[in-house]
């Protein structure tokens, strides 16, 4: 039969189960002669008997998660429903509960079939799926998908109860052609329960009279039940093995099925249940609702799905929780998705108003509702038991990663500072400390630090040391205000200590693969440093005040020194580097790049962390040191895709998928990072300019949907993909959502809006500024054994292309290589030396490349220390 010929297709099964039913009353002849009429015009009918009992063959499939670009994501606005939902390509992905970092699910969907059993439709590829929020200041969805033949449409309404711990699908199907009577309608899982999807139980249950989908994970204590308002078809559920005896490999695959025309897009399974493996179950949903809907003459019908958990007696307080859900949704429709409606209403009215920024007026409301989303975002990130927030509600390249993969939804504390620090300014003050406090209470170990990323209970997952991570909850706590004794002799001061002892090298930098000394890591330090100082000083602690301050003293003078190199083959040669081995930038060591990027001259890599240094108030934007990585880094790492400005992570970076758009597999190509644009963009206002154009990259760079990616499609995009467009790794990144916050208000406020004042304060308005006039000058203050010295110079080699510095001490002992000057805008050169700790005096002159001399009329500089 044709896929046009809807109208002459037989009764669905219902409808003909009622009909053999009437015939009972025929007599016994006439009766047995129907029956055989109806065995066969039943689905199915005797082509092929259906396997029940106990799933064979299994464990299936290893289990592997669903793609990583979500088209929408959302949770109750409380703390009383632990259930978060995601979707991509209009069905549902993983289900995270109890806690934001527990995914229970790799897909929720539909199979559309007709009743001639001639096609069957798997919904995420079969249909064109449009996404918009229900309400613009909450995170309920609509989601339509449209058959691409255009035979049906699927409406649903996405949220949970925020009363319950159930996701809820309002769900209209409706027949664009024919009725109802011409389609089947079945519903397909595949649970991942607790994390694992390679170890469920699967099951038909009844609960009340009500047919339930029931899985548990490997110890019986974790559970799902799916359940609907409308009942499944009598004896047409079924749980299987992933790509073996699975619901989609019934009823779609060509190998499954024994006559002669394969597939036979028939319900061949039901079995009842499948044991220890990768399951998935099926149920055939009745269009009629009991008899209750005439399918020859309706088009269309609306009902709940609901999915819900239950933990410690697993399957029953799953199924208890469904049932109660269902019972709520039949009552009163309305009530529960508006109460989680008007919860979300009230976060939002909650917040501080978004600025209108932009040339015009659509301009200026896309950008605030962009910032409600963003906000949202990160608040539904939050895990609600804890207060922790992951970096994403997905796993990277989740479909190609299976259950050893815990993706992003863990918690790093460089992300969770970016994502408090982002809805502080939002004016959500309450859930950044809630964050920070289950950082110092639950996270951090016993000799102070935290590790690399750690799930919701704590628990490290990676054990790198990251020591930006040790410094971003203090500069939270500072910037918080929760400065009490206990938190500050319990918390920040072991941090604290622990950078101390421990920095300024750091194990791993911001992108987690490299160690060494790293720029954007030794600004958070320095950033840490001086707020535990801060709050020493509020605690009376003279003595770890001042330590703290001289500590980050030393390390914002020296920065410069051990990851700025001057003799570079890049641009002019005078540049930031990405990270440096050993501290010494002029060294030419090796570094390998991770992800089979390769081995090179660690000079000819290059970064943009280093404008964390202006981010977090350690250098003024208009240092040489900045302004001269700044063309470096561009003419290096970046593209510009439809006139937005976009960086890459660094040049040879492996993090991303291959040439041929493969997934990321340990090697690959690294795409775009949009963060990086805001980034930039909030230099560029730390730098008295005008960002509007990177806010404007930012939002080009979102799916439909409004969620800004991780990653981007570069001009080298593989065939199929269009550069600008998020590629398949996470998406959104709350990193790059709370960036987005940031560089909103930041440029409405023409200022950087998250810099730590203390910070700004200390080392650029109140930096240190050479007298106009003066050859030599240098603060007074930094003459002392253990300091990192600024000389500035302004003499007669001030005007050639270049100038470095001899130096000694004590009468021009233990000279170290001449080092290199950089010009200031005010016509200085400077340069930072340490003071060896042995000084009593510094010895020093100056000269250019072509060996002409400064040396102050034959006496050289000798500048006394002060013990």
């Amino acid at each position: 039969m044709g896929s046009n010929t809807h109208d002459a297709a037989p009764p669905d099964s219902v409808h003909w189960h009622a009909a053999c039913a009437w015939f009972f009353r025929l007599g016994r002849p006439r009766l047995l002669a129907f029956l055989l009429v109806c065995a066969l015009l039943l689905p199915g009918g005797l082509q092929q008997a259906r396997a029940a009992g106990t799933a064979p063959n299994g464990p299936g499939y290893s289990s592997i998660w669903a793609p990583s670009n979500k088209a929408f994501l959302g949770t109750a606005a409380n703390t009383t429903s632990d259930v978060w939902f995601t979707g991509y390509n209009g069905i549902i992905s993983e289900v995270f509960f109890p806690t934001a970092d527990t995914a229970n699910t790799t897909d929720l969907q539909f199979l559309i079939g007709d009743s001639g059993h001639t096609w069957v439709d798997e919904e995420k590829v079969a249909t064109t799926s449009t996404v918009q929020l229900y309400n613009a200041h909450s995170l309920a969805w609509q989601v339509t998908n449209t058959a691409k033949n255009g035979r049906y449409r699927i409406t649903k309404i996405i949220y949970t109860d925020p009363a319950r711990n159930s996701l809820i699908q309002q769900v209209t199907f409706t027949a664009l052609s024919g009725t109802l009577s011409n389609y089947l309608l079945y519903v397909l899982y595949n649970p991942a329960i607790h994390n694992a999807g390679n170890n469920n139980t699967s099951s038909t249950q009844t609960y009340n009279g009500r047919t339930m989908l029931v899985t548990t994970d490997s110890t019986g204590n974790y559970a799902s039940a799916l359940a609907a308002s409308i009942p499944y078809v009598s004896g047409m559920t079924s749980s299987g093995f992933v790509g073996v005896n699975d619901g989609w490999t019934d009823l779609k695959a060509s190998s499954n099925c024994g006559s002669s025309t394969c597939p036979d897009y028939t319900m061949n399974y039901t079995y009842s249940l499948a044991s220890n493996g990768n399951t998935a179950q099926t149920g055939l949903l009745d269009l009629s609702n009991g008899g209750s809907v005439n399918t020859s003459i309706a088009t269309s019908i609306t009902f709940s799905l609901v999915l819900s958990f239950g933990q410690t007696s697993g399957s029953t307080a799953a199924a208890t929780v469904a049932e109660q859900t269902l019972n709520a949704t039949l009552s009163d429709t309305s009530n529960m998705l508006a109460t989680y409606v008007t919860q979300w209403n009230s976060f939002d009215n909650n917040l501080t108003s978004p600025p209108a920024v932009g040339s015009t007026t659509a301009i200026q409301q896309a950008r605030q509702q962009e910032y409600y989303l963003a906000a949202n975002v990160l608040k539904a990130s939050q895990d609600k038991q804890t207060g922790a927030f992951v970096a994403g509600l997905g796993v990277p390249w989740g479909d190609s990663n299976g259950d050893s993969d815990a993706g992003y939804h863990l918690v790093w504390e460089r992300d969770m500072y970016k994502i408090a620090s982002a809805l502080i300014v939002a004016g959500d003050s309450a859930d950044a400390l809630r964050a920070v406090q289950w950082a110092f209470n639950t996270q951090q170990q016993s000799d102070g630090h935290f590790p690399q990323n750690s799930y919701v209970n704590g628990t490290p997952y990676w054990n790198g040391i990251q020591m930006d991570e040790q410094a971003f909850p203090i500069i939270l706590a500072w910037k918080l205000g929760l400065t009490d004794n206990s938190t500050f002799v319990n918390h920040i001061k072991k941090a604290a200590d622990y950078i101390v002892n421990n920095g300024p090298r750091t194990g791993q930098e911001r992108w987690e693969e490299n160690s060494g000394y790293s720029p954007s890591t030794i600004a958070a330090e320095i950033a840490g440093l001086l707020c535990a100082a801060d709050i020493a000083r509020i605690n009376g602690d003279t003595t770890d005040q001042t330590r703290y301050t001289n500590v980050a003293d030393y390390y914002q003078g020296m920065v410069q020194n051990w990851t700025f190199t001057t003799t570079g083959p890049l641009g002019g040669g005078y540049y930031f580097e990405r990270i440096d081995g050993n501290g010494n930038p002029n060294d030419g060591a090796s570094i390998t790049i991770a992800n089979g990027g390769g081995t090179y001259d660690e000079r000819t890599i290059v970064d943009a962390g280093f404008l964390e240094l202006v981010r977090l108030g350690v250098m003024p934007a208009n240092s040489p040191y900045i302004t001269l990585s700044l063309p470096v880094i561009d003419a290096t790492i970046k593209e510009t895709i439809n006139g937005y400005p976009y960086w890459f992570r660094y040049n040879h970076d492996g993090y991303g998928e291959h040439s041929d758009g493969s997934n990321y597999n340990g090697t690959g190509i690294g795409r775009l990072w949009p963060v990086l644009t805001a980034e930039r963009g909030i230099y560029t206002i730390a730098a008295g300019g005008d960002a509007d154009l990177y806010l404007s990259a930012l939002m080009a760079a979102a799916n439909a949907s409004g969620m800004i990616p991780e990653q981007i499609w570069d001009v080298a995009a593989p065939s199929g993909y269009t550069p600008g467009t998020p590629t398949k790794s996470m998406n959104p990144l709350n990193w790059a959502m709370g960036e987005y916050i940031v560089l909103l208000f930041s440029e409405a406020n023409h200022r950087v809006v998250d810099m730590p004042s203390i910070t700004y304060s200390r080392y650029v308005t109140n930096a240190y500024q050479p007298h106009s006039g003066w050859v030599v000058d240098y603060d007074p203050n930094q003459l002392h054994p253990g300091k990192a010295l600024t000389i500035y110079y302004n003499g007669w080699l001030a005007s050639h292309t270049h100038v470095y510095i001899r130096w000694g001490e004590n009468g021009w002992q233990n000279i170290p290589p001449d080092a290199a000057l950089v010009k200031r805008s005010d016509g200085f050169w400077q340069v930072t030396i340490s003071v060896p700790t042995d000084a009593t005096q510094i010895n020093f002159a100056f000269h250019d490349d072509a060996n002409n001399w400064d040396n102050n009329g034959g006496g050289n500089w000798n500048v006394p220390i002060t013990a």
